[in-house]
């Protein structure tokens, strides 16, 4: 049993741990993409053994940003909270901060990719998870602004935001979605990759999550993976 604000402060405060925690992975997704040399899975397999000093293994493996109607909503409150109660810091700035740049980061590879290979930019997903309509704090979203603002067109395919795309178009796609790591050990968990079109012949794909093996004609690309296998 808990006062009204201490009711609050554990959901809220449950909402920022996450986001705190996934930008942390996605920071090592990002100096796997700087550094090279190094698998962004590797290193998290080895903290997700960490259960007694670090944490347990859910949300510890690399991909698309914190998302939807709540976490990023909660931190920006607590950003709010922070400067009101003149706590002398802002944790929830730096969270929020790091969420957008990674994104940025991820849009910059998106874009160079486009560039390279003439092709536009197709995020595969657009609302905030799979299986769900709702846009609301979309990273793919998030991604596709900062693609935009280096003149790169970029569309979205998603069935459930009524998002087409025709089977054997051929783009930088980034897969935002994959359910069988959005839904790992629940019911709705699925034990296959799921996608919305069929890509085209020399399409590029770009896989945040590293769980495309093979795609026919394709080629793909795991970001966070830069490890060089000798």
């Amino acid at each position: 049993v808990g006062t009204w604000d201490e009711a609050e402060s554990i959901k809220i405060f449950y909402n920022t741990f996450i986001s705190a925690k996934i930008g942390l992975v996605n920071m090592i997704q990002d100096v796997a993409e700087k550094n090279g040399n190094i698998n962004v899975d590797v290193v998290t397999d080895a903290l997700k053994a960490a259960t007694q000093r670090i944490t347990g293994p859910r949300y510890l493996t690399a991909g698309m940003g914190d998302a939807g109607a709540c976490h990023p909503r909660d931190n920006i409150a607590l950003r709010y909270l922070a400067e009101r109660l003149d706590l002398g810091y802002d944790l929830f700035h730096a969270i929020m901060h790091s969420r957008d740049q990674q994104a940025k980061n991820m849009a910059l590879k998106l874009v160079n990719l486009a560039k390279q290979y003439n092709l536009p930019v197709i995020i595969h997903g657009r609302s905030y998870k799979p299986y769900v309509s709702y846009t609301v704090g979309s990273y793919s979203e998030l991604v596709a602004h900062f693609v935009r603002e280096e003149d790169v067109t970029v569309i979205y395919s998603d069935p459930l935001t009524e998002d087409i795309v025709e089977d054997g178009t051929v783009g930088v796609i980034l897969i935002a979605h994959a359910p069988k790591i959005t839904y790992v050990n629940t019911d709705m968990s699925p034990s296959f990759d799921e996608f919305y079109f069929i890509p085209g012949s020399g399409s590029v794909i770009l896989d945040p999550w590293r769980t495309i093996k093979d795609l026919p004609n394709c080629t793909i690309i795991h970001y966070g993976n830069t490890r060089i296998i000798k």
